[in-house]
C-alpha cells in the first residue's frame, strides 16, 4: 500500500495533483483545502499523505496534507453508503469538528452547500454521522483539526465561488477583498456578497 508520496509537484488541478516519485507521476484525488495548500509549490517538492484504494474495478490514491486528515476522510467513507468520492468531497468543505455540530444540530442546510448533495443525499449522510457520532467525538477527543474556523469558511467560500463558475483566481480575489473589508464574515455571506456585488 502506498501510505505518502515525496516528490515534485508537476500538475495541480482543482480536484488532483500529479506528483514525480523517481520518474514516476502519480495522480492523485485531492480535498480543496490541499489544492489550496499547493498552489505555488508547481514544480517544487511536495509530501502528502495518500490513502490506496484496491478495488475489482481500479486503483485510487486519495491526498491529505495530514495524517488526521487520512484518517477523517477513511472515517467518512466507512459509513454506510458513503463512498470515497464523496467522503473527499465532503472533507472538501468540512472538518471533523463541522460534521459533529451538523449532526449534533440536525443542520441539513449547511449540509446541502456541497455541490449536488441535496435531498435524500443530504439525508442519508446527516442520518449516517448522526449514528456514528461516538466515533466522531472520539476521533476529535484524540487531537485538535490543524485548520482554524476563519480558514475553513474561506476555503468554503472560494470552492463555492469555484462551483459557481468563477475562475479560481477572480474567487481567490473577491472573497479576500470581502474578508478584508468584514473579517467575520461567514462562507455563506461572502458569496452572498461577491453574487449581488454588495460590500
Amino acid at each position: 500500500m502506498i501510505a505518502s508520496l515525496r516528490g515534485k509537484l508537476l500538475q495541480l488541478e482543482i480536484d488532483r495533483l500529479v506528483v514525480e516519485v523517481s520518474g514516476v507521476g502519480y495522480e492523485v484525488l485531492i480535498p480543496f483545502p490541499l489544492h489550496l495548500e499547493c498552489q505555488d509549490k508547481l514544480n517544487s517538492e511536495i509530501f502528502i499523505h495518500t490513502y490506496h484504494s484496491i478495488t475489482d474495478r481500479a486503483q485510487r490514491l486519495f491526498g491529505f496534507n495530514s495524517k488526521k486528515d487520512r484518517e477523517l476522510f477513511e472515517l467518512i467513507k466507512s459509513l454506510h453508503g458513503i463512498g470515497e468520492l464523496t467522503a473527499l468531497k465532503i472533507l472538501s468543505f468540512f472538518q471533523a469538528d463541522d460534521l459533529y455540530q451538523i449532526a449534533k444540530a440536525d443542520d441539513k442546510k449547511t449540509l446541502e452547500k456541497i455541490p449536488k448533495v441535496k435531498g435524500k443525499t443530504s439525508e442519508k449522510i446527516l442520518f449516517e454521522i448522526k449514528q456514528n457520532l461516538k466515533k466522531f467525538e472520539m476521533f476529535l477527543n484524540e487531537g485538535t483539526t490543524e485548520i482554524s474556523f476563519v480558514d475553513r469558511e474561506t476555503d468554503l467560500a472560494t470552492l463555492a465561488l469555484i462551483q459557481l463558475g468563477f475562475d479560481e483566481k477572480t474567487a481567490t480575489k473577491q472573497v479576500t477583498d470581502a474578508k478584508k473589508i468584514s473579517p467575520g464574515l461567514s462562507a455563506s455571506d461572502i458569496v452572498k456578497q461577491v453574487i449581488t456585488g454588495t460590500r
